[in-house]
């Protein structure tokens, strides 16, 4: 803890006041927030504060309404601490320690929960000497802090399957906020575990961004930070497995994307083939996520850059530069009105999918082949909210066009790249 900062204690307070004081002690706090029953809080000004030493800077005093309530402590505890902090002009992030020694064990595991609401650190006074043959209370003059623990360290179940349960749904941001949260709560290895699972959360949104190159970068960088908690925790085996596999398959879309952007001569089948079904498989996540008009709208940049590469790998035309002598003579004149005064023309889906007809390229023929109904289908795209009209997307159309999507890829489901199940339990 930062010596520049104050040292702001919590503390239950019960009928023994020596474990109380010997913390106050050992912490030697600038502030302290008591959490009393009306009984205990009698006790704060002359037996635990009294002969101190030192005069504690700040005070406050959190009365609990019922020490035996455990729902009413938690929440009079956390709004007590809240206005506390407020009272005494402390933010409320500002690191707090946590004495749970003193009141009553519904006080203590209250507290406990509440911390977990805090950048917080525990802290129990025992003893080697106890009454009642070791059994009783710490006897007066032998107590001791013996321990002095991050909550977040045993306790971060909540927002570990929090963190799990975002990632799997594609709220990527959310994870992310999550792992950093742990991370800055956290101590020692445990920071730098959550870290780690930073990195990845940040790699995968990335990737889900299509921004290749980034997402490469923090997904390698997570693995590398990851791989030396796989050999304490076996269930991070298969999320690493996943990270390796996906480093090598970023890549693959990184120079897939390359080879696209710079339109060079080089022909080939496979061209394009990982970007177009990263796109499909992003699509398929929307979806999940109940985003259909998003989902709708990359399908439909799959069909139509399925036609534009089909274009540019077999026959080296760009449908958005498509010189008039290029176009087979049984649809020339009819592309005419499309031509600027050069003689090029600049198409869309249909006519690309027209052109590669003429041309008989077996895409085309497939496109042709589905018709009215295929044209259909993507007219709902047309009419929707991200598109032209005002129509919302619902499951039925999108599954549609998702078919459509894959044959055209002559793919399936399952040949599309998918991100990660994760385990909360690799997490902990």
């Amino acid at each position: 803890m930062s010596t520049t900062e104050p040292i702001v204690m919590v503390c239950t307070v019960g009928g023994t006041p020596d474990p109380l004081r010997t913390s106050i002690r050992h912490h030697h706090p600038s502030h302290v927030i008591y959490l009393a029953s009306p009984q205990s809080r009698a006790t704060i000004r002359q037996e635990i504060e009294n002969d101190l030493g030192w005069k504690i800077g700040d005070t406050q005093i959190v009365t609990l309404r019922d020490y035996q309530d455990m729902v009413q402590c938690v929440k009079d505890m956390r709004e007590g601490i809240a206005k506390a902090l407020a009272d005494m002009s402390l933010p409320e992030d500002i690191p707090l320690v946590a004495d749970i020694t003193g009141g009553t064990k519904i006080m203590s595991a209250a507290l406990a929960l509440v911390m977990m609401e805090f950048k917080s650190r525990f802290s129990y006074v025992g003893g080697g000497v106890r009454t009642k043959q070791g059994l009783g209370t710490v006897e007066s003059g032998t107590e001791k802090v013996v321990q002095d623990a991050n909550p977040w360290d045993v306790l971060a179940l909540r927002e570990v399957r929090a963190l799990a349960y975002a990632f799997n749904h594609a709220q990527f941001a959310d994870a992310l906020a999550t792992a950093r949260a742990l991370a800055e709560n956290m101590d020692g290895a445990q920071k730098k575990f959550y870290s780690a699972i930073g990195d990845m959360v940040t790699g995968y949104m990335s990737w889900d961004s299509f921004n290749h190159k980034e997402a490469q970068t923090c997904l390698s960088q997570a693995h590398g930070r990851l791989a030396p908690y796989g050999v304490r925790n076996p269930r991070l085996s298969e999320l690493l497995s996943a990270l390796k596999r996906d480093v090598k398959r970023v890549e693959t879309l990184r120079q897939d994307a390359a080879a696209l952007r710079c339109a060079s001569d080089q022909q080939g089948e496979a061209r394009g083939r990982p970007y177009l079904l990263d796109l499909v498989g992003n699509a398929r996540r929307c979806a999940a996520a109940g985003h259909y008009d998003d989902a709708v709208a990359r399908l439909y940049s799959a069909i139509e850059k399925c036609a534009k590469i089909a274009l540019w790998t077999g026959h080296t035309i760009d449908n958005g530069h498509v010189p008039l002598d290029r176009v087979p003579a049984s649809i020339r004149d009819e592309w005419r009105p499309l031509a600027d005064a050069e003689g090029v023309a600049r198409v869309g889906l249909e006519r690309s999918y027209q052109l590669l007809a003429a041309l008989n390229d077996p895409l085309g023929k497939s496109f042709q082949a589905h018709g009215d109904a295929l044209k259909k289908t993507l007219q709902s795209r047309n009419s929707s909210l991200l598109a032209h009209g005002y129509d919302p997307i619902g499951k039925e159309k999108y599954e549609k066009l998702l078919a459509a999507a894959l044959e055209f890829l002559h793919t399936d489901v399952k040949d599309l790249p998918t991100f990660p199940h994760l385990d909360w339990k690799a997490l902990l």
